[in-house]
Protein backbone atom coordinates (compact mmCIF):
# COMPACT_ATOMS: atom_id res chain seq x y z
CA UNK A 1 0.00 0.00 0.00
CA UNK A 2 2.84 2.35 0.86
CA UNK A 3 4.39 1.68 -2.54
CA UNK A 4 1.12 2.56 -4.27
CA UNK A 5 0.88 5.82 -2.34
CA UNK A 6 4.45 6.72 -3.27
CA UNK A 7 3.74 6.06 -6.95
CA UNK A 8 0.59 8.16 -6.78
CA UNK A 9 2.45 11.02 -5.20
CA UNK A 10 5.22 10.79 -7.83
CA UNK A 11 2.65 10.82 -10.58
CA UNK A 12 1.04 13.90 -9.09
CA UNK A 13 4.34 15.70 -8.80
CA UNK A 14 5.21 14.79 -12.39
CA UNK A 15 1.83 16.04 -13.57
CA UNK A 16 2.30 19.33 -11.77
CA UNK A 17 5.81 19.70 -13.19
CA UNK A 18 4.78 18.98 -16.76
CA UNK A 19 1.62 21.14 -16.54
CA UNK A 20 0.08 19.76 -19.74
CA UNK A 21 -2.77 22.26 -19.49
CA UNK A 22 -0.40 25.26 -19.48
CA UNK A 23 0.19 26.99 -22.81
CA UNK A 24 3.67 27.64 -24.20
CA UNK A 25 4.32 31.01 -25.80
CA UNK A 26 3.59 29.57 -29.21
CA UNK A 27 0.40 27.92 -27.91
CA UNK A 28 -0.65 31.33 -26.63
CA UNK A 29 -0.38 32.60 -30.16
CA UNK A 30 -2.69 29.78 -31.29
CA UNK A 31 -5.40 30.65 -28.78
CA UNK A 32 -5.06 34.42 -29.36
CA UNK A 33 -6.87 36.11 -32.19
CA UNK A 34 -5.68 38.76 -34.58
CA UNK A 35 -6.86 42.21 -33.50
CA UNK A 36 -9.47 44.00 -35.60
CA UNK A 37 -7.14 46.94 -36.19
CA UNK A 38 -4.23 45.00 -37.69
CA UNK A 39 -3.49 47.58 -40.39
CA UNK A 40 -3.09 50.51 -38.00
CA UNK A 41 -1.23 48.46 -35.40
CA UNK A 42 1.17 47.00 -37.94
CA UNK A 43 1.72 50.37 -39.63
CA UNK A 44 2.90 51.84 -36.34
CA UNK A 45 4.90 48.77 -35.39
CA UNK A 46 6.77 48.76 -38.71
CA UNK A 47 7.51 52.46 -38.34
CA UNK A 48 8.97 51.84 -34.87
CA UNK A 49 10.93 48.84 -36.12
CA UNK A 50 12.56 50.89 -38.87
CA UNK A 51 13.40 53.65 -36.39
CA UNK A 52 14.99 51.31 -33.80
CA UNK A 53 18.63 52.27 -33.22
CA UNK A 54 19.76 49.37 -31.05
CA UNK A 55 19.19 45.64 -30.77
CA UNK A 56 17.07 45.81 -27.64
CA UNK A 57 14.62 48.24 -29.24
CA UNK A 58 14.52 46.28 -32.50
CA UNK A 59 13.90 42.93 -30.77
CA UNK A 60 11.34 44.43 -28.41
CA UNK A 61 9.42 46.01 -31.27
CA UNK A 62 9.39 42.71 -33.18
CA UNK A 63 7.01 41.30 -30.58
CA UNK A 64 6.82 39.29 -27.36
CA UNK A 65 6.59 35.75 -28.76
CA UNK A 66 9.79 33.63 -28.73
CA UNK A 67 9.79 33.40 -32.54
CA UNK A 68 9.59 37.18 -32.74
CA UNK A 69 12.58 37.53 -30.42
CA UNK A 70 14.57 35.13 -32.60
CA UNK A 71 13.48 36.98 -35.72
CA UNK A 72 14.44 40.31 -34.18
CA UNK A 73 17.91 39.24 -33.02
CA UNK A 74 18.76 37.57 -36.31
CA UNK A 75 17.46 40.43 -38.44
CA UNK A 76 19.20 43.12 -36.42
CA UNK A 77 22.49 41.22 -36.66
CA UNK A 78 22.11 40.89 -40.43
CA UNK A 79 21.28 44.57 -40.90
CA UNK A 80 24.41 45.51 -38.97
CA UNK A 81 26.57 43.06 -40.96
CA UNK A 82 25.46 44.76 -44.18
CA UNK A 83 25.89 48.24 -42.76
CA UNK A 84 22.26 48.93 -43.62
CA UNK A 85 20.85 52.43 -43.23
CA UNK A 86 17.67 54.32 -44.14
CA UNK A 87 15.47 51.30 -43.44
CA UNK A 88 11.84 51.92 -44.36
CA UNK A 89 8.98 49.44 -43.86
CA UNK A 90 5.55 50.34 -45.19
CA UNK A 91 2.42 48.27 -44.65
CA UNK A 92 0.58 47.54 -47.91
CA UNK A 93 -2.14 44.98 -47.21
CA UNK A 94 -3.13 41.73 -45.52
CA UNK A 95 -2.66 40.41 -42.03
CA UNK A 96 -6.32 40.55 -41.01
CA UNK A 97 -7.18 36.89 -41.57
CA UNK A 98 -5.25 33.94 -40.18
CA UNK A 99 -4.13 31.50 -42.84
CA UNK A 100 -2.37 28.94 -40.64
CA UNK A 101 -3.41 26.77 -37.73
CA UNK A 102 -1.23 28.77 -35.34
CA UNK A 103 -3.40 31.84 -35.96
CA UNK A 104 -0.72 33.73 -37.91
CA UNK A 105 -1.27 35.69 -41.10
CA UNK A 106 0.67 37.12 -44.02
CA UNK A 107 1.06 40.88 -44.36
CA UNK A 108 2.46 42.52 -47.49
CA UNK A 109 5.09 45.16 -46.84
CA UNK A 110 7.15 47.46 -49.07
CA UNK A 111 10.79 47.57 -48.00
CA UNK A 112 13.58 49.98 -48.86
CA UNK A 113 17.07 50.28 -47.42
CA UNK A 114 20.59 51.35 -48.25
CA UNK A 115 23.51 48.96 -48.21
CA UNK A 116 26.72 49.99 -46.49
CA UNK A 117 30.02 50.46 -48.28
CA UNK A 118 31.44 47.21 -46.93
CA UNK A 119 28.43 45.08 -47.85
CA UNK A 120 29.61 44.12 -51.32
CA UNK A 121 26.23 45.23 -52.67
CA UNK A 122 27.26 48.65 -53.92
CA UNK A 123 28.15 51.86 -52.16
CA UNK A 124 25.06 53.14 -50.38
CA UNK A 125 22.79 51.60 -52.99
CA UNK A 126 19.05 51.97 -52.42
CA UNK A 127 17.29 48.61 -52.49
CA UNK A 128 13.53 48.22 -52.86
CA UNK A 129 11.33 45.14 -52.73
CA UNK A 130 7.95 43.85 -51.61
CA UNK A 131 7.94 41.08 -49.02
CA UNK A 132 5.49 38.97 -47.02
CA UNK A 133 5.92 39.22 -43.26
CA UNK A 134 4.46 36.47 -41.08
CA UNK A 135 2.62 38.05 -38.12
CA UNK A 136 1.18 36.23 -35.11
CA UNK A 137 -1.28 37.45 -32.47
CA UNK A 138 -0.16 37.85 -28.87
CA UNK A 139 -2.27 37.14 -25.80
CA UNK A 140 -2.11 40.82 -24.86
CA UNK A 141 -3.68 41.86 -28.19
CA UNK A 142 -0.40 42.87 -29.80
CA UNK A 143 1.35 41.49 -32.87
CA UNK A 144 4.59 39.57 -33.26
CA UNK A 145 6.62 39.51 -36.47
CA UNK A 146 7.90 35.94 -36.66
CA UNK A 147 9.18 35.48 -40.21
CA UNK A 148 9.50 36.73 -43.77
CA UNK A 149 9.29 35.36 -47.29
CA UNK A 150 9.61 36.68 -50.82
CA UNK A 151 6.40 37.91 -52.38
CA UNK A 152 6.54 39.58 -55.80
CA UNK A 153 10.31 39.62 -56.14
CA UNK A 154 13.59 38.86 -54.38
CA UNK A 155 13.76 38.80 -50.59
CA UNK A 156 16.22 41.28 -49.03
CA UNK A 157 19.36 39.53 -47.82
CA UNK A 158 18.88 40.55 -44.20
CA UNK A 159 15.46 38.89 -44.09
CA UNK A 160 16.73 35.58 -45.46
CA UNK A 161 18.68 34.56 -42.35
CA UNK A 162 21.78 35.39 -40.33
CA UNK A 163 24.12 37.30 -42.63
CA UNK A 164 27.91 37.50 -42.38
CA UNK A 165 30.30 39.33 -44.72
CA UNK A 166 33.92 38.39 -45.44
CA UNK A 167 36.32 40.39 -47.59
CA UNK A 168 39.22 39.27 -49.74
CA UNK A 169 41.37 40.86 -52.42
CA UNK A 170 38.78 42.05 -54.91
CA UNK A 171 36.20 39.59 -53.62
CA UNK A 172 33.39 39.73 -51.06
CA UNK A 173 31.53 36.69 -49.77
CA UNK A 174 28.16 37.07 -48.06
CA UNK A 175 26.82 33.98 -46.31
CA UNK A 176 23.30 33.34 -45.05
CA UNK A 177 22.99 31.12 -41.97
CA UNK A 178 26.61 30.07 -42.43
CA UNK A 179 26.25 29.26 -46.10
CA UNK A 180 27.97 26.04 -47.05
CA UNK A 181 31.55 25.36 -46.02
CA UNK A 182 32.43 23.07 -48.92
CA UNK A 183 34.69 25.59 -50.65
CA UNK A 184 37.03 28.48 -49.75
CA UNK A 185 34.80 31.02 -51.47
CA UNK A 186 36.87 34.11 -50.69
CA UNK A 187 39.99 32.73 -52.38
CA UNK A 188 37.88 31.32 -55.24
CA UNK A 189 36.39 34.77 -55.75
CA UNK A 190 39.90 36.20 -55.92
CA UNK A 191 40.91 33.58 -58.48
CA UNK A 192 37.81 34.35 -60.55
CA UNK A 193 38.51 38.08 -60.56
CA UNK A 194 42.14 37.54 -61.59
CA UNK A 195 41.07 35.23 -64.40
CA UNK A 196 38.68 37.82 -65.81
CA UNK A 197 41.15 40.70 -65.66
CA UNK A 198 43.85 38.64 -67.40
CA UNK A 199 41.62 38.24 -70.45
CA UNK A 200 39.74 41.54 -70.13
CA UNK A 201 42.28 44.00 -68.68
CA UNK A 202 39.73 46.81 -68.40
CA UNK A 203 37.32 44.75 -66.32
CA UNK A 204 36.97 46.35 -62.90
CA UNK A 205 35.19 45.95 -59.60
CA UNK A 206 34.78 43.33 -56.91
CA UNK A 207 33.28 39.89 -57.25
CA UNK A 208 30.49 39.60 -54.67
CA UNK A 209 29.37 36.04 -53.96
CA UNK A 210 26.24 35.22 -51.96
CA UNK A 211 26.11 31.73 -50.48
CA UNK A 212 22.78 30.81 -48.80
CA UNK A 213 22.54 27.80 -46.53
CA UNK A 214 19.67 26.20 -48.45
CA UNK A 215 18.24 26.06 -51.93
CA UNK A 216 15.03 27.55 -50.58
CA UNK A 217 16.89 30.62 -49.41
CA UNK A 218 18.56 30.91 -52.81
CA UNK A 219 15.15 30.79 -54.47
CA UNK A 220 13.77 33.54 -52.23
CA UNK A 221 16.81 35.76 -52.79
CA UNK A 222 16.28 35.36 -56.53
CA UNK A 223 12.52 35.80 -56.30
CA UNK A 224 12.01 32.43 -57.98
CA UNK A 225 10.23 29.18 -57.24
CA UNK A 226 12.41 26.45 -55.74
CA UNK A 227 11.77 24.19 -58.76
CA UNK A 228 13.09 26.88 -61.09
CA UNK A 229 16.29 27.26 -59.11
CA UNK A 230 16.82 23.49 -58.59
CA UNK A 231 19.05 22.80 -61.65
CA UNK A 232 21.08 26.02 -61.35
CA UNK A 233 24.50 26.05 -59.67
CA UNK A 234 24.94 29.83 -59.74
CA UNK A 235 23.48 32.93 -61.33
CA UNK A 236 24.74 36.47 -61.77
CA UNK A 237 21.99 38.90 -60.85
CA UNK A 238 21.02 42.05 -59.00
CA UNK A 239 19.44 41.51 -55.61
CA UNK A 240 16.12 43.28 -55.08
CA UNK A 241 14.15 43.79 -58.25
CA UNK A 242 13.82 47.56 -57.94
CA UNK A 243 17.24 48.50 -56.60
CA UNK A 244 18.98 51.67 -57.73
CA UNK A 245 21.57 51.90 -60.48
CA UNK A 246 24.30 52.05 -57.84
CA UNK A 247 23.48 48.56 -56.64
CA UNK A 248 26.07 45.96 -57.51
CA UNK A 249 25.46 42.74 -59.38
CA UNK A 250 26.31 39.62 -57.41
CA UNK A 251 26.69 35.88 -57.90
CA UNK A 252 24.10 33.88 -55.97
CA UNK A 253 25.03 30.23 -55.43
CA UNK A 254 22.63 27.34 -55.05
CA UNK A 255 24.29 25.19 -52.36
CA UNK A 256 22.36 22.06 -53.31
CA UNK A 257 24.05 22.04 -56.74
CA UNK A 258 27.23 24.06 -56.27
CA UNK A 259 28.40 22.09 -53.25
CA UNK A 260 28.21 18.77 -55.12
CA UNK A 261 30.84 19.90 -57.66
CA UNK A 262 34.54 19.22 -57.48
CA UNK A 263 36.91 22.14 -56.94
CA UNK A 264 37.67 22.63 -60.64
CA UNK A 265 34.05 22.61 -61.76
CA UNK A 266 33.02 24.97 -58.97
CA UNK A 267 35.80 27.40 -59.91
CA UNK A 268 34.79 27.30 -63.57
CA UNK A 269 31.19 28.12 -62.63
CA UNK A 270 32.24 30.97 -60.34
CA UNK A 271 34.64 32.46 -62.90
CA UNK A 272 31.96 32.19 -65.60
CA UNK A 273 29.51 34.19 -63.48
CA UNK A 274 32.24 36.64 -62.42
CA UNK A 275 32.82 37.37 -66.12
CA UNK A 276 29.19 38.45 -66.44
CA UNK A 277 29.59 40.64 -63.36
CA UNK A 278 32.85 42.38 -64.19
CA UNK A 279 32.08 43.01 -67.86
CA UNK A 280 28.60 44.43 -67.33
CA UNK A 281 26.72 41.58 -68.98
CA UNK A 282 24.05 41.03 -66.29
CA UNK A 283 20.65 41.86 -67.78
CA UNK A 284 22.02 42.38 -71.29
CA UNK A 285 19.93 41.67 -74.38
CA UNK A 286 23.00 40.81 -76.44
CA UNK A 287 23.14 37.51 -78.32
CA UNK A 288 23.12 34.76 -75.70
CA UNK A 289 25.68 32.58 -77.43
CA UNK A 290 28.19 35.44 -77.42
CA UNK A 291 27.61 36.29 -73.76
CA UNK A 292 27.67 32.70 -72.49
CA UNK A 293 30.38 31.49 -74.84
CA UNK A 294 32.69 34.32 -73.88
CA UNK A 295 32.12 33.69 -70.16
CA UNK A 296 33.19 30.08 -70.63
CA UNK A 297 36.10 31.23 -72.79
CA UNK A 298 37.37 33.21 -69.80
CA UNK A 299 36.55 30.52 -67.25
CA UNK A 300 38.30 27.78 -69.24
CA UNK A 301 41.05 29.97 -70.69
CA UNK A 302 43.88 28.22 -68.83
CA UNK A 303 42.10 24.95 -68.11
CA UNK A 304 44.24 21.85 -68.62
CA UNK A 305 41.52 19.21 -68.57
CA UNK A 306 40.95 17.28 -71.83
CA UNK A 307 37.99 17.98 -74.09
CA UNK A 308 36.39 14.75 -72.90
CA UNK A 309 35.84 16.57 -69.59
CA UNK A 310 35.10 20.13 -70.74
CA UNK A 311 33.05 19.27 -73.85
CA UNK A 312 32.18 15.62 -73.44
CA UNK A 313 28.41 16.00 -73.81
CA UNK A 314 28.34 17.86 -77.10
CA UNK A 315 31.15 15.79 -78.62
CA UNK A 316 29.25 12.62 -77.74
CA UNK A 317 26.23 14.01 -79.58
CA UNK A 318 28.37 14.88 -82.59
CA UNK A 319 29.78 11.35 -82.69
CA UNK A 320 26.17 10.16 -82.79
CA UNK A 321 25.62 12.30 -85.86
CA UNK A 322 23.93 15.22 -84.09
CA UNK A 323 26.03 18.08 -85.43
CA UNK A 324 24.44 21.50 -84.75
CA UNK A 325 23.13 23.11 -87.92
CA UNK A 326 23.32 26.70 -86.71
CA UNK A 327 24.71 28.82 -83.90
CA UNK A 328 22.80 28.36 -80.61
CA UNK A 329 19.81 30.67 -80.17
CA UNK A 330 18.38 32.14 -76.99
CA UNK A 331 15.61 29.51 -76.77
CA UNK A 332 18.17 26.73 -76.41
CA UNK A 333 19.57 28.43 -73.31
CA UNK A 334 16.16 28.96 -71.73
CA UNK A 335 15.55 25.30 -71.01
CA UNK A 336 16.77 23.89 -67.71
CA UNK A 337 16.22 20.35 -68.91
CA UNK A 338 18.35 17.68 -70.45
CA UNK A 339 20.80 18.88 -73.08
CA UNK A 340 21.53 22.32 -71.65
CA UNK A 341 25.06 21.29 -70.72
CA UNK A 342 25.76 20.33 -74.34
CA UNK A 343 24.45 23.72 -75.50
CA UNK A 344 26.90 25.53 -73.24
CA UNK A 345 29.74 23.26 -74.34
CA UNK A 346 28.98 23.79 -78.01
CA UNK A 347 28.96 27.54 -77.47
CA UNK A 348 32.28 27.45 -75.66
CA UNK A 349 33.71 25.48 -78.59
CA UNK A 350 32.98 28.46 -80.85
CA UNK A 351 35.22 30.62 -78.71
CA UNK A 352 37.80 27.89 -78.20
CA UNK A 353 38.13 27.65 -81.96
CA UNK A 354 38.43 31.43 -82.32
CA UNK A 355 40.98 31.48 -79.50
CA UNK A 356 43.22 29.10 -81.44
CA UNK A 357 43.16 31.40 -84.48
CA UNK A 358 42.93 34.94 -83.14
CA UNK A 359 44.47 36.87 -80.23
CA UNK A 360 42.48 37.45 -77.07
CA UNK A 361 42.19 41.13 -77.99
CA UNK A 362 40.15 40.26 -81.10
CA UNK A 363 37.82 38.02 -79.15
CA UNK A 364 37.36 40.66 -76.45
CA UNK A 365 36.64 43.19 -79.22
CA UNK A 366 33.93 40.90 -80.62
CA UNK A 367 32.40 40.46 -77.18
CA UNK A 368 32.52 44.12 -76.20
CA UNK A 369 31.07 45.19 -79.52
CA UNK A 370 28.11 42.80 -79.30
CA UNK A 371 27.55 43.76 -75.66
CA UNK A 372 27.41 47.41 -76.73
CA UNK A 373 24.58 46.63 -79.14
CA UNK A 374 26.37 46.11 -82.42
CA UNK A 375 24.83 43.39 -84.64
CA UNK A 376 26.71 40.10 -84.39
CA UNK A 377 27.44 39.98 -88.12
CA UNK A 378 29.11 43.39 -88.12
CA UNK A 379 30.99 42.78 -84.88
CA UNK A 380 32.24 39.41 -86.12
CA UNK A 381 33.43 40.85 -89.42
CA UNK A 382 35.20 43.78 -87.72
CA UNK A 383 37.04 41.61 -85.19
CA UNK A 384 37.81 38.46 -87.21
CA UNK A 385 36.89 39.14 -90.84
CA UNK A 386 34.43 36.23 -90.75
CA UNK A 387 30.79 36.19 -91.74
CA UNK A 388 28.23 34.37 -89.59
CA UNK A 389 27.95 31.72 -92.31
CA UNK A 390 31.72 31.18 -92.38
CA UNK A 391 31.90 30.99 -88.58
CA UNK A 392 29.09 28.45 -88.49
CA UNK A 393 30.69 26.22 -91.15
CA UNK A 394 34.10 26.35 -89.47
CA UNK A 395 32.60 25.61 -86.07
CA UNK A 396 30.69 22.57 -87.37
CA UNK A 397 33.90 21.20 -88.89
CA UNK A 398 35.76 21.94 -85.67
CA UNK A 399 33.20 20.02 -83.63
CA UNK A 400 33.34 17.06 -86.01
CA UNK A 401 37.12 16.94 -85.95
CA UNK A 402 37.27 17.30 -82.18
CA UNK A 403 34.71 14.51 -81.72
CA UNK A 404 36.78 12.18 -83.90
CA UNK A 405 39.91 12.71 -81.81
CA UNK A 406 38.33 12.51 -78.35
CA UNK A 407 37.32 9.16 -76.92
Amino acid sequence: MAAVLVLALLAGVLLLWQRPWASSSNDAATSAELPSDVSSRLTGQLRSLAAADNQRAFVGTSGSLPDAARFGRRTWSSLRALGATDLDLRYVSGGEVADRADGSAEAIVDVSWRAGRESGLGAEALHRSTVALRIAPQADGGLSIVGAASRTGPLPLWLAGRVEVEHGRGAVVVTVDGGDGSFPLVSMGEVARDAVTRVVPKAAGEVTVVMPHTQGQAAMLLGQEADTVAPIAAVATRLDDRSSARARDVVVLNPRVFSTMNQRAAQVVLTHEATHLLTGAVGTRAATWVVEGFADFVALHDDTEPLSVSAGQVLSQVRDGQVPQQLPDAEQFSSAGRGLGAVYESTWMIFRMLGERYPDSSIVELYRSVLAGRPVARALDASTGLSVEQLTAQWRRYLTKSASTVS
